[in-house]
């Protein structure tokens, strides 16, 4: 055969290779990008906003990493009847006194946090970590700390308050693993 036409069926080779190597690697970035957005919702969105798709994404293959590195753990009956109770008295709090009431229950909610494994040292750190397990909730949760946020400055209203005391009671729920945070009821 002549040197020329073996050289190009050898570049034709290469080309057709280098374009199946291209869409492989296409369809896997799909593939995760699609298993990340199922598995985050409306954070994927949110995070991809704030850091860029390609640091976006990295980020929450890091929060992944991270959340399986914990040794997140149910709550026996005990403690969730323990947990139930002192939500209850939360609650009571807000009716007198929905600052407090609210305090309380973001403390509360923090600590079935701590209790079952997740991350206490910031804010953030938690949240990302919700994000993970209930990403469906982690909005709320964000929502609910402005508010608590802004009570300590001073400039949260009743009816702020009133959302935040739900948006903690969705997310309390389901930490507690004994209630169903689509059926919690309305304050």
């Amino acid at each position: 055969m002549d040197p020329v036409v073996i050289a190009v069926i050898v570049a034709v080779a290469v080309l057709v290779v280098g374009v199946v190597l291209v869409l492989v690697a296409r369809s896997r970035s799909r593939s995760r990008r699609a298993a990340l957005r199922s598995q985050f919702g409306d954070e994927y969105d949110r995070v991809v906003s704030e850091y860029g798709r390609s640091d976006g994404e990295r980020e929450l293959r890091a929060r992944l990493k991270r959340r399986r590195e914990l040794e997140i753990r149910e709550l026996d009956e005990g403690e969730r009847d323990r947990f139930g109770k002192a939500w209850d008295s939360a609650q009571s709090t807000f009716v007198e006194n929905p600052s407090t009431g609210l305090r309380d229950a973001d403390l509360l909610v923090q600590q079935v946090m701590r209790e079952r494994g997740y991350p206490n040292e910031r804010f953030e750190d938690r949240a990302k970590m919700i994000s993970v397990d209930h990403p469906d909730l982690v909005e709320r949760y964000r929502a609910s700390h402005r508010t608590v946020t802004d009570v300590e400055e001073g400039s949260a209203g009743t009816e702020d308050m009133r959302q935040a005391m739900v948006d903690q009671r969705y997310l309390f729920d389901a930490l507690l693993g004994g209630g169903d945070a689509a059926r919690t009821r309305r304050m």
